[in-house]
């Protein structure tokens, strides 16, 4: 399988906007440059199913969503579901009484498939600040080489950044670690390779 997809390395932001019932459909997606813009009408469709659909499509056509931002909506809204997003979580605000407060959840046997709910009524800066805990338990592993990743980005000066985030969401897009590291060692050998090879001087016949 290969991991480092064109679609991986250009990943797209989703931004969602509320809508009017005057749009012909309850979700209207479509591209804006370099990124997705999705209008929703909340008569006939709820915020967090907005996002879940926008990105399902996406999907759908192999477009990776790097993250979601929010237009127009209350600041910590906007940045929860960003943080969320960048994790690969959709968020889930519930007023059903399984849920007491906020926890990561995955949805089925895909592990990537999760979900971030929050009971109605909870603080949604206390909701942004539990998010990591909440997403170490559910996904320990990643959790931990999205941590070293981190780390290792405030170690390079940003100097790497980039990179480091495409490794990053690599991981969280496979759920494998070790075939994302050794991919990426070996693309890095090809080019040290190649780069030995431009540099060598011709052999006279």
């Amino acid at each position: 399988m290969t991991i480092l997809t064109h679609e991986r390395l250009f990943a797209v932001s989703l931004h969602l906007r509320q809508g009017d019932a005057h749009q012909a459909k309850a979700i209207m997606l479509r591209r804006d440059e370099g990124r997705f813009m999705a209008t929703y009408d909340p008569e006939r469709a709820s915020l967090d199913t907005a996002a879940v659909l926008a990105r399902a499509l996406l999907s759908s056509e192999r477009i990776i969503v790097s993250e979601v931002i929010l237009e127009g909506h209350d600041p910590d809204l906007t940045a929860l579901y960003r943080a969320a997003s960048k994790l690969l979580l959709d968020v889930e605000i519930t007023s059903g009484p399984q849920i007491t407060e906020p926890t990561v959840k995955v949805r089925s046997q895909e592990p990537t498939q999760a979900t971030y709910f929050i009971p109605e009524g909870w603080d949604l800066s206390d909701a942004l600040d539990r998010l990591p805990a909440s997403f170490a338990c559910a996904r320990p592993e990643v959790a931990g080489h999205l941590h070293r990743i981190e780390q290792a980005k405030k170690d390079s000066g940003g100097k790497i950044d980039h990179a480091l985030d495409v490794v990053g969401m690599l991981i969280l897009e496979t759920d494998d670690p070790d075939g994302v590291w050794d991919e990426v060692l070996q693309v890095l050998h090809q080019v040290e390779t190649k780069q030995a090879t431009a540099g060598t001087p011709a052999t006279a016949a």
